[in-house]
C-alpha cells in the first residue's frame, strides 16, 4: 500500500510566500495610514521656517562649515523632528548639473522649484492611495497562497490492491481497471501524471504538491504495467 499527503516542502514555500505578501500588506497600510501622514504633519510644522528662505537645493543639502548636518537637517532638528528622507531625495533631484551653461538662470528656476516642493506635502494623496491599493493587492495574493495550501492540506491519496481511494481521489474509489490511459509528459520534469478514466473523468497525481506520490504511481504501474509510457 502507498499513501500520499501534502508535501511539507511545498507547503512551507507557498505559505512563506503568503507571509511575505502579508508582511508587505501590513507595511503598506502602516506607511499609507500612519508613517507617511506623520511625515506630512512634520512638514506642515517646519514649512513656515523653510519658506522664510530662498535657498537652492544645493544650499539646503550642503554641510555647513564646521557642522555635521545640512541646513535642511538643522531646520527640522530645531523643531525636534527628523528630516523626511523623501524630501531629501526630492531636493536632490533638483540639483543643477555641472555642465549647465547658464547657471544663473538655472539657479533662479531651481529656487522656484525648491519653493514649490517645500509648499507641497512630502507624500501626495496619490502616494497614500497607492499604498492602500498595494495593501489590497498583496492581501489578495497572500490569501491565494494560504488558500492553495489549505485546499490541499486535508487531501489524501491511497493505492492498495483494491485500487485508488482517499478524498484526493474523489467520493468513489477508482479501480485499476477503470484507468484508460496515462499522460507521462510532465512526469520527469514536474512529477505529474494525468490519468484518464474510462468514464472520461481525469485524475492528476502531483508529486510536487503531495509527498509520497511516487509510491502511488509505482502501485498503479504494478497493477497496470500496460500504462507505462502511454
Amino acid at each position: 500500500m502507498a499513501e500520499a499527503k501534502l508535501n511539507r516542502e511545498y507547503a512551507v514555500r507557498v505559505a512563506g510566500v503568503g507571509l511575505l505578501f502579508l508582511g508587505i500588506c501590513i507595511w503598506s497600510l502602516y506607511d499609507g495610514r500612519t508613517a507617511w501622514p506623520r511625515q506630512n504633519q512634520i512638514m506642515e510644522q517646519v514649512r513656515p521656517a523653510l519658506l522664510a528662505t530662498n535657498l537652492t537645493a544645493e544650499a539646503w543639502l550642503a554641510l555647513e562649515e564646521g557642522e555635521r548636518e545640512t541646513r535642511l537637517d538643522a531646520a527640522f532638528r530645531a523643531h525636534g523632528v527628523k528630516t523626511p528622507a523623501k524630501l531629501v531625495r526630492k531636493l536632490g533631484e533638483l540639483r543643477i548639473p555641472d555642465a549647465t551653461p547658464d547657471r544663473d538662470a538655472a539657479r533662479a528656476a531651481q529656487i522656484e522649484q525648491v519653493r514649490k516642493t517645500l509648499e507641497q506635502p512630502v507624500y501626495s494623496a496619490r502616494d497614500l492611495r497607492t499604498q492602500d491599493v498595494q495593501a489590497v493587492v498583496t492581501l489578495v495574493l497572500a490569501l491565494c497562497a494560504f488558500a492553495a495550501v489549505g485546499s490541499k492540506a486535508g487531501k489524501r491519496f491511497v493505492a492498495d490492491d483494491t485500487g485508488l481511494h482517499g478524498n484526493g481521489v474523489g467520493a468513489q474509489p477508482i479501480g485499476y481497471d477503470d484507468i484508460q490511459s496515462a499522460d507521462w509528459t510532465r512526469w520527469e520534469e514536474k512529477g505529474i501524471v494525468r490519468l484518464t478514466l474510462k468514464d472520461d473523468r481525469r485524475l492528476r497525481l502531483d508529486g510536487w504538491h503531495f509527498a509520497g506520490m511516487t509510491g502511488i504511481v509505482e502501485e498503479v504501474l504494478q497493477h497496470r504495467p500496460d500504462l507505462r509510457g502511454k
